[in-house]
């Protein structure tokens, strides 16, 4: 187990598949993504009972390894994906990012139809990461979720208020009127 998972205070309680659920909705010929923010994310991730840790650092990886979508051979789309990939940055500890994080971990890219997860590689980014056994994994989903843009440090300061107990900002609409639908793949 890497030192940085150690001396991590995981945030836990959350069911994977309830967080995709709320990212992602599938319709017969288009697939509509709800716009969560960072702060909608820590929420589950809050009540979930699988350990969590969050991240805001760099993550390098060989984008190659990304799936992509074949209309040939569409079955092949429809595991996940496992990449290595390396995080430099800091974790979130008791109060604040304050924990050097330099290690491997597992980036794990799902599709859902003709519409992939992907990431820049060398990219700044706050993320959650699944702690299962000491191996770090963290999500790449077809509408987010579990990767925010960092370069501004906006999505760090969302989850510092939610994680201190202050207001904890929500993107989700009220109702579906506002969710995006991405382009159809005729």
């Amino acid at each position: 187990m890497p030192v940085w998972w150690r001396n991590s205070k995981p945030i836990s309680r959350t069911v994977l598949a309830g967080l995709v659920g709320l990212a992602c909705a599938s319709q017969a010929q288009a697939l509509s993504c709800l716009p969560m923010g960072p702060g909608d994310v820590y929420r589950i991730v809050a009540k979930s009972e699988d350990p969590f840790v969050i991240v805001e650092g760099r993550v390098t990886f060989d984008e190659a390894l990304l799936p992509k979508y074949s209309q040939s051979a569409p079955e092949a789309t429809k595991t996940p994906t496992r990449i290595p990939a390396q995080v430099t940055g800091l974790l979130l500890g008791e109060q604040y990012f304050d924990q050097p994080v330099d290690g491997e971990m597992t980036l794990e890219a799902h599709c859902l139809g003709p519409w992939c997860g992907s990431l820049k590689s060398g990219g700044r980014y706050l993320f959650f990461a699944r702690n299962t056994e000491g191996k770090a994994t963290a999500y790449l989903e077809p509408c987010g979720g579990f990767f925010f843009d960092a370069e501004d440090g906006s999505a760090g300061d969302i989850v510092l208020q939610c994680h201190q107990g202050r207001a904890c900002p929500s993107k989700l609409p009220d109702d579906m009127e506002g969710a995006v639908d991405l382009p159809r793949s005729d």
